[in-house]
């Protein structure tokens, strides 16, 4: 957990850095024509790994067996998916009248063969618990990729920076992941094929739903909005979703192979994944509230009035994705139990409510003066306040966990968060200052204050987190944190007395 969250926050503080620069360099317009191609690849960028990654982690004790077959599945469904983009080319361009696409389109589908060619040595890294290579890995290959975005963007290539280094960073990342990992290939066998499609499809189904909620929003607001505006909500969820995926994406990340080891112990499985999940929401929600609250300052600050579009949707987002966060350790807690289908089935109810809440939103925010953006951006919130939550709380009621324990963890951290930042901004707002002064002060009276009353309202939470870094320091000064030979041995000594 440490090694990948050391990760994110590298990654977020790179990536917030480049998109500040990015756009200073380039125009709304140009976000707008990546976030439409997305739409397009995003779908079949679930054909790349087909869930065989999930797979591989969750029947890690046997991963030598099914090595071959995951490959020559992952890889030969990547090729299917990037012959689809191509073909969908012609009805994109048509659909969102961007002719640059027939463009855009063939270099972000040759990544994708290029990106399964590192499944399965991931899938290896991640069931190994080698978090330290796949974490510093993935830092500097974010760092050099956005390099790289930054000096195309200098040079005059408009949007074509954004996707021209992803190929060369695919191979790159394959050599290294097969060099580092080195997984057995054995012999492969029709039967297995067969049953990897079995196992992975409803991984593959869940995926592609997923994939379809993430760029939903983009889809229906090409549709209804302008490209300046579809851009400038595409750079503001870009902004707005970085804390949760830094802190649960580096939680699950860790989690999902740790809770797979603990299968054969249901109590002790979900008591980790609730545990997790009291720590995530305390983390995540102060961060995404007072993300919302600096927005309009660090907008004026870094942009002037160029990107005003996207600072209320930015400010709406950050609030509605914090509920998101807990969500994640719900889903990893089914794949670790092998209920790809239940999930697939949870993800089928979901996706048609989450594209009927967006048009709903884009409608009435067009025909409204707050913008088909503002709208869409309010949909988006109200849809991850309240499904994650029930979603949570259905996964949860089967290991024993009652209603109330999953809503106090939503109603304890969105309570403290609310009352800390929102004292914050009432005494900023009381003494006029600067826009980094306000930032300043939001950050620092916030965060504080929201230390104060995490120790009150919920101890355990605050004494988890500061014995866990305490004997994290501890363990680092005196070495004895150390390469553990395997898996098990790992899980063994961290088990409580």
């Amino acid at each position: 957990m440490g090694w990948l969250l050391g990760q994110n926050v590298g990654m977020r503080v790179i990536l917030v850095a480049s998109q500040i620069v990015l756009a200073r360099i380039l125009l709304p317009s140009d976000f707008a024509i990546l976030a439409l191609a997305g739409t397009v690849t995003s779908i079949f960028e679930a054909l790349i790994s087909f869930g065989v990654d999930d797979v591989l982690v969750q029947r890690q004790r046997t991963m030598r067996y099914w090595t071959r077959p995951a490959f020559v599945t992952s890889l030969g469904l990547s090729i299917a998916g990037m012959l689809l983009v191509i073909a969908c080319m012609p009805v994109a361009a048509h659909l969102y009248e961007a002719p640059v696409l027939y463009s855009i389109l063939p270099i972000m589908a040759l990544g994708m063969p290029l990106s399964a060619l590192s499944t399965v040595p991931a899938a290896a890294l991640r069931a190994a618990l080698n978090f330290r290579f796949l974490a510093t890995y993935t830092t500097i290959e974010l760092a050099v990729g956005q390099v790289a975005v930054i000096a195309l963007a200098l040079h005059g290539f408009g949007v074509f920076s954004f996707v021209l280094p992803g190929p060369v960073l695919a191979v790159v990342r394959a050599a290294f992941f097969w060099s580092v990992a080195r997984p057995q290939l054995g012999q492969l066998r029709f039967r297995q094929l067969r049953m990897m499609g079995k196992a992975s499809s409803a991984v593959f189904g869940s995926r592609v739903i997923t994939a379809m909620v993430g760029q939903g929003d983009y889809f229906v607001l090409g549709l209804f909005a302008s490209k300046p505006e579809v851009g400038a909500y595409f750079f503001a969820f870009r902004l707005a979703v970085q804390p949760v995926r830094v802190l649960a994406g580096s939680l699950t990340s860790v989690l999902l192979p740790a809770l797979a080891t603990l299968r054969s112990e249901p109590l002790r499985q979900g008591e980790a994944a609730l545990s997790a999940c009291r720590v995530l929401a305390f983390t995540t929600m102060p961060y995404c509230f007072i993300q919302a609250a600096v927005a309009r300052p660090l907008f004026g600050f870094l942009f002037g009035s160029k990107w005003d579009g996207a600072i209320v949707p930015a400010e709406i987002l950050s609030v509605g994705l914090a509920f998101d966060a807990v969500s994640w350790i719900a889903a990893a807690l089914l794949i670790a139990q092998g209920e790809f289908r239940r999930l697939f089935i949870y993800s089928c109810i979901y996706g048609p409510v989450f594209f009927l809440l967006v048009a709903v939103g884009a409608h009435f925010g067009a025909a409204a003066a707050v913008g088909a953006a503002t709208g869409v951006a309010i949909a988006v919130s109200l849809f991850y306040i309240v499904l994650p939550a029930c979603f949570t709380f259905v996964v949860f009621r089967r290991t024993g966990v009652l209603l109330r324990s999953i809503a106090m963890i939503y109603v304890n951290s969105t309570t403290v968060s609310a009352i800390a930042v929102g004292a914050a901004v009432a005494l900023v707002h009381l003494v006029p200052t600067g826009p980094l002064a306000q930032i300043t002060a939001i950050v620092g009276i916030g965060g504080g204050l929201y230390i104060v009353l995490l120790r009150f309202v919920s101890p355990w939470t605050y004494n988890y987190v500061k014995n866990r870094l305490s004997d994290a320091i501890r363990a680092k000064r005196s070495g004895i944190e150390g390469s553990y030979s395997t898996t098990a041995e790992k899980i063994g000594a961290e088990r409580p007395v």
